[in-house]
């Protein structure tokens, strides 16, 4: 049903995580809550019609339907998406600005909502061959290679990604802008541009994905003080707090009803 694949180029590598394909059957049901990430993902559907509505995209199969391609935008809340029928899909899981590499437009500006449609010509030529025969994902990379870019003002906020993913370091994100060479206002603009989300919001989302790592991915058991701190969190009531602002769930009860899909890609609440 669900499988994912690594890129076999080595420039695809540094800004993709990976290829998901997923085939649903006839009279097919799946449901499950999706948790805030920094990655971004951009999927290929066939075979349905997409209806959004508060934190929740229903995909629905309607087989006389053009491939339609959904966007994932930064949230920070959970979102349940409903899948129901026969439908074809294959995502792209991008790194961390990953997607800003593929695109003349900037991400917030393509993306400024939890989920949208793509309307991109080019993107959506490619994407009605992407299914006329049997997926190959070579062509995918090779689509994608003809749309790669090198940009200096990425690579800036590349660079600031670095100190917000070091819970280590934890500095002042003025302290950031500035080593960067930006004042505050300029540098929260670009990266909101870039991101589509603050670097506060993207520093609590990346605690958060530490946090789950900590625990899921860790042989042992961790206690919730343990995760609390290696995560950078000020407190355990905080930690608390947080989670269930992104997930609904408190730790305990979140680390209880979220399964690994396969491997330790995806986390998800299976409904």
């Amino acid at each position: 049903m669900l499988k994912s694949y690594l890129p076999q180029s080595p420039i695809l590598q540094k800004h993709i995580e990976c290829f998901f394909i997923f085939n649903g059957e006839e009279k097919f049901t799946f449901n499950y809550l999706a948790f805030p990430h920094f990655n971004t993902g951009l999927s290929f559907i066939q075979h349905a019609d997409i209806h959004r509505k508060e934190f929740q995209i229903d995909i629905v199969q309607q087989l006389n339907s053009d491939v339609k391609i959904e966007l994932l935008g930064k949230y920070l809340f959970p979102v349940r998406i409903n899948y129901c029928g026969k439908v074809n899909e294959v995502s792209i899981i991008f790194k961390p600005l990953g997607i800003n590499r593929f695109f003349q437009e900037s991400y917030h500006s393509i993306a400024p909502q939890f989920s949208q449609e793509l309307k991109n010509e080019e993107w959506i030529k490619f994407g009605k061959s992407l299914f006329d025969n049997e997926i190959d994902l070579t062509n995918l990379e090779v689509f994608l290679l003809s749309r790669y870019q090198d940009n200096d003002e990425i690579i800036r906020m590349e660079n600031s990604l670095q100190f917000l993913h070091d819970l280590d370091f934890n500095s002042s994100i003025s302290s950031i802008a500035e080593q960067l060479g930006y004042n505050l206002k300029t540098f929260q603009r670009h990266f909101i541009k870039h991101t589509s989300c603050s670097p506060v919001e993207y520093r609590r989302i990346v605690r958060f994905r530490h946090s789950i790592a900590s625990k899921l991915n860790t042989e042992g058991v961790k206690s919730l003080t343990e995760i609390t701190y290696e995560s950078a969190y000020y407190d355990q009531s905080y930690f608390i707090k947080e989670f269930k602002k992104l997930t609904g769930h408190n730790p305990k009860e979140f680390f209880k009803v979220a399964k690994q899909v396969d491997g330790e890609k995806i986390v998800w609440k299976i409904l």
